[in-house]
């Protein structure tokens, strides 16, 4: 079985997602920024995550352009 990179981003997407998440959170509590002032980095870090699942090479795709 074969695992291409725009797989292994797609299985990594909730897990960074929720390490950015906490570490707002984290850097919330200790008082340096609000939560409702870092939140759109959230959105930031998932579009990130979706460019580099579509520039990824997919490997399930056939070489040739035939129709």
């Amino acid at each position: 079985m074969r695992v291409n990179s725009g797989d292994l981003i797609r299985a990594a997407r909730g897990p960074l997602l929720l390490i950015v998440l906490g570490l707002l959170f984290v850097a919330e509590y200790w008082g340096q920024l609000p939560f409702y002032r870092t939140w759109p980095a959230l959105l930031i870090v998932y579009g990130l995550l979706l460019l580099l699942e579509h520039l990824a090479p997919d490997s399930h795709k056939p070489a040739g352009g035939s129709l």
